[in-house]
């Protein structure tokens, strides 16, 4: 399993549990899309924590896009927090952090703190 999964109201809080690469980049996608995001499965915010993510490649960076397109076109509001200095790069590099809203990690429990208890070992 590389998504681990928290719902609270409308609100879906995402783990990413590996680096996104491009051995396992299509079971990512698969993965998300199997949770049935906007059909099945119906939220308004969409929240990924990358805490565990070291690196994404090409292949990892193209199934973030289409797993966040997916979402969006259902109207899903997204928001990808705990970057490490080297996907925060690759974020800007790429371009995503224009088009998806990027938070630290404080910064993201100071807006969701319902989420506090399932990040408690990211914290400082």
């Amino acid at each position: 399993m590389l998504i681990e999964s928290h719902k609270s109201n409308n609100h879906l809080l995402l783990t990413i549990m590996e680096d996104i690469l491009m051995d396992n980049s299509r079971n990512f996608f698969l993965e998300f899309e199997g949770m049935g995001i906007g059909k099945d499965l119906e939220v308004k915010h969409l929240s990924i924590n990358f805490g565990e993510v070291r690196f994404l490649d090409s292949s990892g960076i193209g199934a973030i896009i289409k797993c966040t397109n997916l979402a969006k076109e259902k109207g899903i509001d997204i928001t990808v927090f705990n970057l490490n200095k080297t996907l925060f790069s690759v974020f800007r590099l790429s371009g995503l952090q224009h088009i998806l809203t990027t938070l630290t990690l404080n910064e993201y429990i100071d807006r969701f703190p319902e989420f506090q208890k399932y990040l408690s070992k990211y914290h400082e």
